[in-house]
């Protein structure tokens, strides 16, 4: 037996020894969780600038931040979302009770990306944990300095018939979702979440996939520049552009497209004091893969007469990458071929709104998120209408995923299923419907056979009336 298999069936016994944990062991369990985190704040913080090049207030606000109100969001709930869920009784059931019953499905694998490696590895472990599942973690192998605190952090902070975390590449996260697991949460590429699919279709293993794709901001000339420049600056400057939710490419009413580039232009200059490549603000490209492909993508770009607007200075040594605007875009370039998950934003210029969704629609995939900015109602409701995606910012870009009442997930190739709060919640949990008799005489026995004159006649009143 390999040293996998073992950490998958330790947690498999003590599942069928405690299959439905208690609500003061699971808030035990989460407030654990709580106490870790701030146990090793530092050497986290540390570890997310080594792997990523992460400010402390980036990493506080975007990391530290959503895990303390994540936990803090499920223990005040979670009794509610523990209790059995009345339903009503048709009138054909007379003297029964129905009830929806959320019970843990069981062991549960969470597989997390390194953009986010703290927040996006967490976040599903302790939804996870809340629903009352054992959990096999994965952490992100290209982000080694975090992994390696994080593991450190739950092996101390809760106990092994709870939590398994498994270290490594490829190899393993493959030979774990090849495991028959009760559910497995992956976070990452769209080609790795196809790969997880098909392994897990050999167990019949339901999934949360959360993935990516390109997701558009839509720019008209009613939106005030000023504002939607500091949004787009940050939504595409956060993580060096290393978010899933990122803006990926620009929609812009041609009007106003000098003004905004020069708009985001300066929110840059100042957000990073004018100097990228030594601000203490800006991220790096993770690892050498990462940043080489950038690089191709903007040498492609270039090459079929794309013009930089703005950056496009990048440092191979210091994994940096400065924020670029490209213009002249076409849809056969690499840049709006695939998922950019980096600081290059290309635009494209409409004059008529209906080309916009149209173009939308050409663009490969069905993106994660969409934004929006416009003053035009018409507009934004034509947009919206013609138009599909896992979320939609209006007025905002990223921060629609920090609502813990709003479920987050993708369309299609960017995400299956739904996360976030309850909605996370949800997805651990079996929802077992249960019937009871709750009176002694109940209309049921009115279909049983045989059926004489009475029965028949009723039943044909039944059919046409009721």
């Amino acid at each position: 037996m390999s040293d996998l298999e073992r950490v998958y069936r330790s947690l498999r016994d003590a599942h069928r020894a405690d299959p439905v944990p208690s609500l003061q062991d699971r808030q035990r369990i989460l407030k654990s969780m709580l106490t870790g985190l701030r146990a090793n704040e530092s050497a986290l913080l540390a570890a997310l600038h080594r792997d990523l090049g992460k400010s402390e207030p980036e990493a506080r606000l975007t990391e530290f931040f959503p895990i303390r109100k994540e936990i803090d969001y499920m223990r005040k709930h979670l009794s509610d979302w523990m209790r059995p869920d009345r339903r009503a009784t048709p009138i054909q059931l007379l003297g029964t009770r129905s009830e929806i019953v959320p019970q843990p499905k069981g062991v549960a694998m969470v597989s997390a990306p390194w953009n986010f490696p703290l927040l996006l590895t967490m976040k599903p472990v302790i939804a996870a944990l809340a629903a009352g599942n054992r959990v096999v973690v994965k952490p992100p192998e290209h982000t080694p300095e975090t992994s390696e605190v994080m593991a450190a952090w739950l092996r101390a902070a809760l106990p092994p018939e709870w939590v398994q975390v498994v270290l490594g590449g490829p190899e393993e996260a493959a030979a774990l979702t090849a495991m028959p697991f009760d559910h497995i949460f992956f976070t990452g590429g769209t080609d790795t979440g196809r790969k997880v699919m098909r392994a897990a279709a050999e167990h019949l293993t339901p999934l949360t996939l959360e993935m990516g794709g390109k997701s558009p901001a839509i720019v008209d000339a009613t939106a005030p520049l000023a504002q939607v420049a500091k949004r787009l600056a940050w939504g595409k400057g956060l993580n060096a552009g290393q978010v899933c939710i990122a803006p990926d490419y620009l929609l812009v009413e041609a009007s106003v497209e000098a003004d905004l580039v020069s708009a985001v232009v300066s929110r840059w200059k100042q957000c990073f004091t004018g100097d990228t490549l030594n601000s203490k603000e800006y991220g790096r490209i993770v690892n050498e893969e990462q940043f080489q492909r950038l690089k191709d993508t903007l040498d492609d770009a270039l090459s079929k007469g794309a013009q930089i607007l703005h950056g496009g200075k990048h440092d191979a040594a210091a994994l940096f990458m400065e924020p670029t605007i490209l213009g002249n875009v076409t849809l056969d370039m690499r840049v709006m071929q695939e998922e950019v998950f980096g600081p290059l934003l290309p635009i494209l210029t409409w004059n008529d709104p209906l080309a916009v969704s149209k173009t939308i629609s050409e663009v490969k995939d069905q993106p994660l998120s969409m934004y929006i900015f416009s003053r035009d109602k018409c507009r934004r409701r034509q947009w919206m209408k013609h138009t599909r995606s896992g979320t939609v910012g209006i007025g905002e870009t990223v921060v629609q995923i920090a609502n813990p009442d709003l479920p987050f997930g993708g369309v299609q190739a960017s995400g299956l299923g739904r996360s976030n709060g309850k909605a996370a919640f949800d997805a651990f949990s079996n929802k077992r419907s249960v019937l009871r008799k709750s009176l002694p005489f109940t209309a049921v026995p009115l279909s049983y056979p045989p059926f004489g004159p009475a029965k028949t006649a009723l039943a044909r009143w039944i059919s046409r009336y009721l």
